[in-house]
């Protein structure tokens, strides 16, 4: 029988399966990073690194066009996209290029410690729906202890930049986001984040700290299989590395679990094999059949996030 928690995730909707094809697609166009942030293991990582070859991102973005316009596409699944900005093609190439495909939501997710005023004009002129700017703090020996590695200082610049550049050149988009992973090392701040980021304009997502399928400790993740709710990543999103791996989880770094190549097949066909036999265990509960990495994971606690502006 069916717990209140589960009964309550099920009136929410959040329990809703993307039927025949996904509704989030994460590309790893880079999976190199220039931070070694405290709660990421992206430092750990043990698969080869590298940059997704234009013809695999243009598959990917080709059968999402065709399929879909207006499927999520993350520009990134673990790394900082704007390490591209000078390589070609540039990560503003990438965006253009999905975007005169005609999709509708193509988002960034950034440190922002390379978004100078050349990658603010370019994330504008491309046509970027959403950029989302990992800060995590709002004190910049807070930010230090977190994202090692990176400039507090230079951080809040380019992001104050990219507000003021947008409404200079009366552009809505991109929308600008800053996060903010609850921490024991930040909470304290977290009113004082919302405060300043709300004045600036910015949208500001909060969201529960996740462990990376186990990979670190994660002291909010406190609820068992026993009150388990399907995985909304699971249900949701496909995460593509850039070799073209499809991985079966959304948080799954080292791509340790692979449902299929999407050099090989394509986006719906891997949707309907594996991934959906995956989908079915957790619709139905049956937790204790799932993959190793899947079945022991309490991340799927941590697929939400709230959201604060001027409006709120």
């Amino acid at each position: 029988m069916k717990n209140e928690v589960f009964e309550k995730q099920l009136h929410q909707g959040r329990l809703g399966e993307a039927i025949g094809f996904p509704k989030v697609v994460l590309i790893d166009t880079i999976s190199y990073c220039n931070l070694r942030c405290s709660m990421c293991v992206h430092k750990e990582m043990k698969r080869k690194k590298g940059i997704m070859p234009w013809s695999l991102f243009t598959k990917i973005i080709d059968e999402i066009a065709e399929v879909d316009k207006s499927v999520r596409v993350w520009m990134v699944f673990f790394g900082e996209a704007l390490i591209l900005k000078k390589r070609k093609p540039t990560i503003f190439e990438m965006i253009s290029y999905a975007k005169n495909k005609g999709l509708t939501d193509v988002v960034l997710n950034s440190n922002a410690n390379l978004l100078d005023a050349e990658a603010a004009q370019s994330l504008i002129q491309s046509g970027l729906d959403a950029i989302y700017i990992g800060i995590d703090a709002f004190r910049p020996e807070t930010y230090a202890q977190i994202r090692v590695g990176g400039n507090y200082e230079k951080v809040v610049q380019n992001t104050l930049y990219l507000i003021q550049l947008k409404k200079l050149l009366d552009s809505n988009k991109p929308e600008v986001f800053v996060q903010f992973v609850e921490m024991d090392d930040n909470i304290s701040e977290k009113k004082d984040f919302i405060k300043f980021w709300k004045r600036q304009g910015a949208i500001v997502k909060i969201r529960p700290k996740v462990s990376w399928a186990g990979e670190i400790e994660a002291s909010n993740l406190v609820l068992d299989n026993r009150d388990r709710w399907p995985c909304h990543w699971a249900m949701q999103t496909m995460s593509i590395t850039d070799t073209g791996k499809a991985v079966t989880c959304a948080v799954d770094l080292n791509a340790k679990s692979v449902a299929g190549d999407i050099n090989e097949h394509s986006l719906k066909e891997i949707w309907n094999g594996k991934l959906k036999d995956l989908r079915r265990l957790h619709i139905s509960r049956t937790f204790e059949s799932l993959p190793d990495h899947c079945r022991n994971c309490k991340d799927w606690q941590s697929a939400r996030a709230d959201y604060y502006s001027i409006y709120s």
